[in-house]
């Protein structure tokens, strides 16, 4: 009984068949399994014992796709049992076959770039004091990935029937039209390039923009830049316009920032000693820079209408330390000047009344 259904058949293939190609291919599986926890664990550790990073690399690289390599293999060993050229379903079967093998190779060369910036890349750049091979890096992780996915387009579109030369020439015949209609991607992309190689902003630098946003620079793209506000706002901004726009950039030219507070004191204060009793605050705060070029420093600016005019200017080390200085200076001049019974007039407006 058990005989005669396995050799019946079900469109032109017996039971029998059809039993031992679900076998190999659920072996497979289970193979592809134990192989990616091999990689995982005893391939992990054994790596992690030499001394190159080329054993890391490959382990990153393969112990994924490697589960759906021999799943493939499976698969196929399995369709030649099912004998599919007799059904008429070969070439279908090995273009699917050929389909899923290009996913597979693009998706292990996905892989190698992520691995090569992880732990080639970033480790190299880390070591130099420039912050121009740090920007390339994710230029360089993209574009690798674009071409990767190019080329495997290019491959199955082959492999499906389409005339590969035919596309490749009519994008050439069209190319021009195609340059006018992404002109502003390209100019994009060559915005990017160029505010890397020029250095007029870096990962981390605070800029504002000409539209008066100010923030940190968080990526430099291909096509735009992330810049991130202090209210953890993301704006993006086109490269293109990045690069033609006006941009003040506190980070340079170099990481000193200035500050300045605006105050003003009544009139019949000595000036001398209001210049000095907030020189000697602002240099006692621990933010304030104490080279001798960058002494804080107390002008007399005006007599004004109804109080004698001052500002406190002062800088600090690192720009990102200027506005919480501030802050904190405009409350420590506030309490020296009451302090030493210096008087801070209170605002003064005129009221016409109408007669």
């Amino acid at each position: 009984m058990a005989i005669e259904i396995l050799s019946q058949t079900f469109f032109g293939i017996t039971f029998q068949n059809l039993l031992i190609a679900l076998g190999i291919v659920l072996g497979s599986v289970l193979v592809g399994k134990i192989v990616y926890y091999l990689f995982k664990t005893v391939g992990r550790r054994l790596t992690a014992k030499t001394k190159t990073e080329f054993d890391d690399i490959l382990i990153d690289i393969i112990e994924e796709p490697i589960v759906a390599i021999i799943f493939l293999v499976g698969v196929y060993i399995a369709f030649g049992y099912l004998r599919v050229e007799d059904i008429g379903i070969n070439g279908t079967f090995n273009a699917m076959l050929k389909v899923a093998t290009i996913a597979v190779i693009a998706w292990s060369a996905m892989r190698f770039v992520n691995a090569f910036v992880k732990k080639i890349l970033v480790p190299l750049t880390a070591k130099t004091k420039s912050s121009f091979d740090d920007q390339m890096v994710p230029l360089v992780s993209k574009g690798g990935k674009a071409i990767i996915v190019i080329i495997t387009l290019i491959m199955i579109l082959d492999v499906i029937g389409f005339d590969v030369t035919a596309l490749l020439a009519g994008l050439g015949i069209g190319g021009l039209a195609l340059a006018f209609a992404a002109q502003e991607t390209v100019s994009n992309l060559f915005g990017g390039v160029s505010l890397i190689l020029d250095k007029s902003i870096k990962i981390g630098d605070k800029i504002r923009l000409e539209s008066g946003e100010v923030g940190l620079v968080d990526e430099v793209g291909l096509r735009s830049t992330r810049i991130r506000t202090f209210s953890n706002e993301v704006i993006i901004v086109p490269n293109s316009k990045m690069a033609n726009g006006k941009i003040v950039n506190y980070a340079q030219p170099n990481s000193y920032g200035r500050g300045e507070i605006k105050f003003g004191v009544v009139y019949g204060s000595d000036p001398d000693k209001v210049e000095k009793t907030v020189t000697d605050i602002m240099k006692k705060n621990i933010k304030v820079s104490k080279k001798e070029d960058k002494q804080p420093v107390v002008e007399f600016l005006s007599m004004g209408d109804y109080s004698l005019n001052f500002t406190a200017k002062f800088w600090c080390n690192d720009y990102g330390d200027v506005w919480s200085t501030e802050r904190a200076l405009t409350k420590e001049i506030y309490n020296g000047l009451n302090k030493n019974k210096i008087g801070i007039p209170f605002p003064t407006h005129t009221i016409y009344m109408k007669k």
